[in-house]
């Protein structure tokens, strides 16, 4: 089979489309099918490296632009679409030459596919159409499912703390959570992935707190996980990476579309949550974020509870089922 993937990243739009992509097309070419991303990466390093790093071949088109020409329906024989912007009746028009699949969140923007994904916590099948829905679907990398937990891990003697909003962080969150770890009351061992604009600004808040440390966006990112007790993170694609390995954590939301997102893990009790959307900019009117993450410390019961529900709802195997079902509809061909 061979599959076109067209998803786009950049440092205001985040990197969440193209890295949930990626998974998908790591689990597509670890069956056999061949794969190309065709999209902006937004001159972003650690992700570029991330993409070559995982054999996947590249094509950079214009942001926000199909870039389908009538020679690629002889040359794919399923699409994948991941965007909020590019043009629907585009896609529709691909759609009715190549078996599509759109990755959507909440709102199909009037596409008419053959099939539909949205992996989000509370999402609801479209009418009509055929759905893969909620995060059964959730696009988990291999390396991160490796690292699930089977129970919940005890507290090392100072405790781990990993916070991470995001691979290009647009609103400058990490901020915010990096002075509201300061003020933690215990000793405790935090690592901050932050974002090139804001390095300045976080080493600054740092520069003299022994057991601070920040680190640009890696592909390291599962080995943190790993090594972590606690989470901060911005609640994009990595809050189901989170989940699934099983690390008690508080999520934010930084953007309106991460609302319902965050909202639906604070009701199914998967985390602590704080949503920053509304709030102004200005230093000292973040919520207190180390509350949480003291609560996440010290309190024991509720970490059990949020590993349980977390180890309950993420299975890992989203990414799998995902490609089979391109399976199926590749070889519906038109």
């Amino acid at each position: 089979m061979r599959c076109l993937i067209r998803a786009d990243a950049t440092f205001e739009s985040g990197t969440g489309h193209v890295m949930r992509c990626l998974t998908l097309a790591e689990e597509l070419r670890a069956r056999g099918h061949e794969v190309l991303l065709r999209g902006e990466l937004g001159g972003i390093t650690w992700l570029i490296e991330r993409v070559a790093e995982a054999g996947v071949r590249h094509e950079h088109v214009q942001e926000h632009d199909l870039a389908w020409a009538d020679e690629d329906a002889g040359s794919f024989d399923v699409v994948v679409v991941d965007s909020y912007v590019i043009d629907a009746d585009s896609v529709n028009a691909m759609a009715r030459v190549v078996p599509t699949l759109a990755i959507v969140d909440a709102d199909h923007r009037g596409l008419i596919v053959d099939l539909y994904l949205d992996q989000n916590l509370g999402a609801v099948d479209f009418p009509g159409e055929q759905s893969l829905i909620g995060p059964r679907y959730a696009l988990v990398r291999a390396e991160i499912v490796r690292l699930k937990r089977g129970r919940l891990r005890p507290l090392t003697s100072t405790p781990q703390i990993l916070s991470i909003m995001g691979g290009s962080d647009p609103t400058g969150a990490i901020v915010a959570v990096a002075r509201e770890l300061l003020s933690l009351p215990m000793p405790v061992e935090v690592t901050l992935v932050v974002a090139p604009r804001w390095q300045n600004d976080v080493d600054a808040l740092i520069a003299d707190r022994p057991g601070f440390r920040s680190l640009a966006p890696t592909p390291a990112l599962p080995e943190l996980l790993a090594g972590a007790d606690v989470v901060v993170s911005a609640t994009g694609t990595s809050a189901w990476e989170i989940c699934t390995i099983g690390v008690p954590s508080m999520f934010i939301a930084v953007v309106d579309n991460q609302r319902p997102g965050l909202h639906a893990l604070i009701e199914r009790e998967l985390s602590l949550g704080i949503d920053l959307t509304d709030l102004p900019a200005p230093r000292g009117n973040e919520p207190k974020i180390a509350q949480g993450v003291e609560r996440l410390i010290t309190e024991d019961s509720l970490r059990e509870r949020l590993f349980s529900a977390c180890n309950q709802v993420f299975d890992g195997q989203g990414a799998r089922r995902v490609a089979a079902a391109l399976e199926v509809i590749a070889r519906s061909q038109r």
